[in-house]
């Protein structure tokens, strides 16, 4: 069967859509923490790390650090957090909340990038369904050089 479909039609991904969640974005910041970082020091996908909000119920807390191309712009989460798929992964498919980081990149690139490290932090709020993980993607001109990781809630 084959499972590859454009989820928001933004970025190609292997996944299985399924019915929404819905699911709404309360808080966020983003900031810049550092710039001018050699590309040896950096990896490519987001680092997230996704918790259950203690002081709400049906909240989550979402932090990511990523490192992105010095010349990048515009950097913002697509508020559409509600689209959901099956993705596999090492442990076998997982359902999974689809979040997008979409940044602009200019006409021209340079030949030798430093990058700079960016910080991410939201809540959101779950209407619908609950979904055991997260998908978290950059949106790039490029759906070649598109990095992403799944994160799911720790059990304690």
């Amino acid at each position: 069967m084959d499972t590859r479909r454009t989820v928001t039609g933004k970025a190609p991904g292997i996944i299985e859509v399924t019915p929404p969640s819905q699911a709404t974005i309360k808080t966020q910041s983003i900031r810049l923490l550092a710039s001018g970082i050699m590309e040896q020091f950096t990896t490519m996908s987001p680092l997230v790390s996704l918790r259950k909000s203690a002081d709400f119920y049906d909240c989550y807390d979402v932090r990511m650090h990523l490192y992105l191309p010095d010349h990048a712009r515009n950097l913002h989460l697509d508020e559409d957090i509600s689209q959901a798929g099956i993705v596999d992964i090492e442990n076998g498919p997982i359902e999974v909340r689809e979040i997008n980081i979409i940044y602009d990149t200019p006409e021209i690139k340079p030949e030798i990038y430093a990058y700079s490290l960016w910080e991410i932090s939201f809540r959101y709020f779950v209407e619908g369904r609950e979904l055991p993980a997260i998908r978290v993607r950059y949106i790039i001109d490029d759906p070649e050089t598109t990095h992403g990781t799944v994160t799911s809630v720790e059990k304690t």
